[in-house]
């Protein structure tokens, strides 16, 4: 049978586990919202790799292959022919540089095309993680109504603690002790989760800069091309007359 002593005595334990799981709970949102700020870090770092690969190296890559192609066509136009065999010689080989940038080019068209389907389907999950986010804030904004409107209860109707018995305090700190420990299991497995996705964020930025220092090596080969190209066109415009 409850009394006022072993309700008193169970509160307290309440009480102590209480505050245990109030330091877990408040260290998980303060590990999750690091989290988050990681793998934030890591997709802005993330689009400014897209950028220097796509807008930068692609563009200047692209333009040296026009340079190339446009070197070759010139070298090719200035060839002194002086038979059918020797024109077919040069038309051949034009239709054959023709063929080769075309043939680049349908490539490279078909790789960007599956870029494009991928960052369609990043796309959708992103639209996905939003409305997650959106039904997150709601069960924020329906659970702060429900407690401000038991507050206002209270305050329009008080409350009336000389209706309590022993027996319904022991019923409602039973019910406290089963609630802390479901809590304290989600708890314990938001824990979890947060060491698993800090290692991922840790392994994606590694990821990252690997992929940022072999978008600046890339950057230097291109430049390289460019410095070959220039030195070709300086050629070939003396075969220019």
């Amino acid at each position: 049978m409850a009394t006022a002593k072993s309700n008193r005595k169970n509160i307290m334990k309440n009480r102590k586990a209480v505050f245990g799981l109030e330091c877990q709970v408040t260290a998980n949102k303060a590990n999750a919202y690091a989290t988050r700020s990681s793998i934030e870090e890591n997709r802005a770092l993330i689009l400014k790799n897209y950028t220097a690969a796509f807008m930068g190296n692609r563009q200047l890559a692209n333009q040296n292959t026009d340079d190339i192609f446009r070197n070759r066509k010139t070298i090719l136009s200035s060839l002194d022919t002086q038979t059918d065999v020797q024109r077919n010689y040069v038309e051949s080989c034009m239709n054959e540089a023709s063929i080769d940038y075309l043939e680049h080019r349908a490539a490279l068209n078909a790789s960007v095309l599956e870029v494009n389907r991928m960052m369609a389907e990043v796309n959708t999950k992103l639209i996905e993680i939003n409305s997650k986010i959106m039904k997150s804030n709601e069960s924020i904004v329906s659970f702060n109504s429900k407690n401000v409107a038991l507050n206002s209860k209270f305050l329009a109707t008080g409350l009336s603690p000389k209706a309590a018995t022993p027996a319904s305090n022991a019923r409602r700190i039973a019910r406290n002790k089963e609630r802390l420990g479901k809590i304290l299991k989600v708890a314990k497995g938001n824990a979890s989760t947060i060491l698993g996705l800090l290692k991922t964020a840790a392994k994606n930025r590694a990821a990252i800069e690997k992929n940022s220092a072999g978008i600046l090596a890339r950057r230097k080969g291109i430049e390289d091309n460019q410095r070959k190209i220039a030195s070709n066109q300086s050629r070939v415009e003396k075969l220019i007359s």
